[in-house]
This record gives C-alpha cells, structure tokens and sequence, in this order.
C-alpha cells in the first residue's frame, strides 16, 4: 500500500485483506477499482467505463474533503488503481494529468500508465 496523499492510497486485492494494516493507516473505505473497467476478452486487456471513472474520481475527492482513508486496489494496484489515483490528484490539486501521473508514479512506482485511457478520458 502507498499513500498518494493524506487521503487516498493505492494498492493491490491483498492489501484489502490485511485488516490489521487497515486499521493501523486508518482506512475508512475501500473500493475495488476492477468495478470501473471493462474486460476485452479476446486479448485480455482492460479500458474504462469513462462515466464511473469520472464518477469514482469526484467520489474521491469529496471524500478527502471529509477527512476519510480511503484506500484504492484491484488486482496487482499496477494500471487501474494508479490510473483512477491519477484523476483524483488531477482533480483535487487542479494539475494536469501529466503532472498527476508523475506524482503517483513517485508515490507507487511500480505504477504502469495507459495512455489511452487517458485520451478516452478527454473525449
């Protein structure tokens, strides 16, 4: 698990099960990013469900605005998770998604980005 900032932290399906952990951060929520994508069969790759995203990006961010631990995970906390991260910081802090992914790549730098979701986000 890596903070992004106060408020919200990235990680994999293992860190939502380490319950100890969960209350020594603080973690008042968690949510399941996988929820937020779809899944190509053919080639096993996974794009966004741009309407929840975008959602799950203000959800995010009014809920540091509340002062909650959240923490964001899907399976390895690689692409998904770092991408939804990357919106909430671009919201919150008013940076551009360049920045943003540059700051929770320097949080979680195990973080992969996909460049097209970010295009089928500024559509």
């Amino acid at each position: 698990m890596n903070w992004i900032d106060d408020n919200v932290a990235v990680g994999n399906w293992m860190d939502a099960f380490r319950v100890g952990a969960l209350r020594r951060e603080g973690i008042d929520l968690i949510i399941d990013a996988r929820t937020l994508f779809h899944r190509n069969w053919r080639n096993f790759h996974h794009y966004p469900d741009v309407k929840r995203v975008r959602r799950a990006g203000n959800m995010l961010v009014s809920l540091a605005e509340l002062d909650a631990k959240v923490l964001v995970r899907c399976r390895h906390g690689r692409d998904r998770t770092p991408f939804l991260a990357m919106l909430y910081v671009s919201k919150r802090y008013n940076k551009t998604v360049k920045e943003a992914y540059e700051m929770v790549k320097e949080k979680r730098p195990q973080t992969v980005l996909h460049w097209e979701w970010v295009e089928m986000l500024e559509k």
